[in-house]
């Protein structure tokens, strides 16, 4: 019987205990799926993973090539996009990582002592293969674990962004923009991007800006303010400001920005007022 055969033959044998035994090594952890206390569901999801690693891990020992095998790429890519959507920290897995290696290892060196017959070469050879293909795994798990965190996130901080920037329409033609927070420059290229896009496609006329929740804006952000209104008009959309604080027209002034040129007002109520809007419409 051939060496991969042989070694194919024993991996599956003993494959429930490699994963018995690096199961019991899990220890309490409610924020990871590692956690010793999970569902059943959870706990046959890692073997069904771990069973998998398994068994492309063993094909590769063979390998005089030494590099990975598409299974074990896409079983990288899939086990580091699974990690991100369950929440999983990166260093946690590492961690589990280095467990599973040094469980294997161990029934790894057991076969070797049982076959007595391998040349020595061959063992060193098995070795040193088995140590650079868990290094290649883990090297490609964790930039495959970033690539998909940093995609994740961008949607997250998209949403978010969405969600603090609103266009509530008060009517046919008023709208109304509430910002709320502390805006960088990169939030602040988001609104104003998001506010032309859905005045255009609502059909708004009128835009009020509220201020009033904005603690504080640096040079860069009252820029790209000063620039939304400016941009708004020319889309035929009359900008309206309110809720200016001392500190945000003190940078206005700074910045050398015209504010007698814009429709400012100390509330949003005065503002909607300015624009025939009653709060509290009289009922016939």
């Amino acid at each position: 019987m051939k060496i991969k055969d042989k070694l194919m033959d024993y991996f599956r044998f003993q494959q429930g205990e490699i994963i018995g035994e690096w199961l019991e090594l899990r220890e309490v952890d409610k924020f990871s799926i590692f956690n010793v206390n999970a569902p059943k569901a959870i706990e046959e999801k890692l073997r069904e993973e771990s069973g998998s690693f398994i068994l492309y891990i063993t094909e590769a020992l063979v390998d005089k090539e030494k590099k990975l095998s598409n299974e074990l790429l896409e079983w990288s890519n899939l086990i580091a996009k699974e990690r991100v959507n369950d929440g999983t920290s990166i260093d946690k897995v590492l961690e589990q990582f280095h467990r599973f290696r040094k469980v294997y290892f161990q029934f790894m060196k057991t076969w070797l002592m049982e076959n007595e017959d391998l040349l020595l070469e061959d063992r060193y050879a098995m070795i040193e293969n088995y140590h650079s293909i868990f290094d290649e795994v883990i090297k490609t798990f964790v930039m495959s674990y970033k690539t998909h965190y940093e995609s994740r996130l961008k949607d997250q901080m998209g949403l978010i962004n969405e969600l603090s920037s609103p266009i509530i329409p008060l009517s046919e033609t008023i709208a109304i923009l509430p910002l709320v927070g502390d805006i960088d420059t990169t939030r602040a290229k988001y609104i104003m991007e998001h506010a032309l896009e859905k005045c255009v496609e609502k059909e708004i006329k009128h835009l009020v800006v509220d201020l009033s929740a904005v603690p504080v804006i640096d040079t860069m952000v009252a820029q790209k303010i000063f620039e939304l209104m400016n941009t708004l008009t020319l889309v035929g959309v009359d900008p309206v400001i309110t809720g200016i604080r001392p500190a945000i027209a003190q940078t206005a002034v700074q910045l050398g920005i015209p504010l007698g040129s814009l429709h400012i007002h100390s509330t949003l109520i005065h503002a909607l007022k300015s624009l025939g809007y009653s709060i509290n419409p009289s009922r016939s």
